[in-house]
């Protein structure tokens, strides 16, 4: 398999109906992967299950991952948590080029249509009381997760794969040149 620019673990199917154009399904000895172009960058999004195991895309810039995590307030349900370390979890340092970018975020960039409020983006620290078996073992540039409460109510859980699918997306397109 040729090596693409950004690999993204997603947790969050709603990432693949919002990715743009044509694709190409990718079988690699890990598992299997969806390969696009957003702008310049080739992308490929494999699912979450693979982030427990060394990725199987190989990448040349960056590795991504797109889930879900607990918040506590002041965060609410379909919210987005960008982290810029982790409590337990010292190995993981963003990079600081995907970090701004993700600072520089506005709201009409990628909050969905079928939100009824207006989500707001966590960056920080503030994973440090989160769910960590949500958060991936490590090994990328940028970690984006889409709040849950304590529920497992179905409608929040989609909510907030929603809204780490459109964040994430929009980050990609602000990678590319293109927002």
């Amino acid at each position: 398999m040729r090596a693409v620019d950004v690999a993204v673990v997603s947790a969050a199917p709603a990432l693949l109906r919002l990715l743009p154009g044509a694709r190409e399904t990718v079988h690699h000895p890990g598992g299997t992967a969806v390969v696009v172009r957003v702008g310049p960058l080739l992308v490929a999004v494999e699912p979450a299950a693979a982030s427990s195991a060394p990725s199987g895309v190989p990448y040349t810039r960056h590795r991504l991952f797109a889930g879900v995590a607990r918040g506590f307030p002041p965060v609410r349900p379909g919210d987005v948590l960008v982290p810029s370390g982790v409590v337990g979890r010292p190995a993981y340092r963003p990079d600081a080029g995907l970090l701004a970018l993700a600072r520089a975020m506005r709201p009409d960039d990628w909050i969905p249509d079928h939100f009824a409020h207006s989500p707001a983006v966590h960056l920080g620290s503030a994973l440090g009381r989160s769910d960590e078996r949500s958060l991936p073992a490590g090994g990328f540039s940028l970690v984006v997760l889409g709040a849950l409460d304590a529920g497992t109510d179905p409608v929040p859980r989609a909510d907030a794969l929603d809204a780490a699918a459109a964040f994430t997306l929009a980050l990609l397109h602000r990678l590319a040149g293109l927002g």
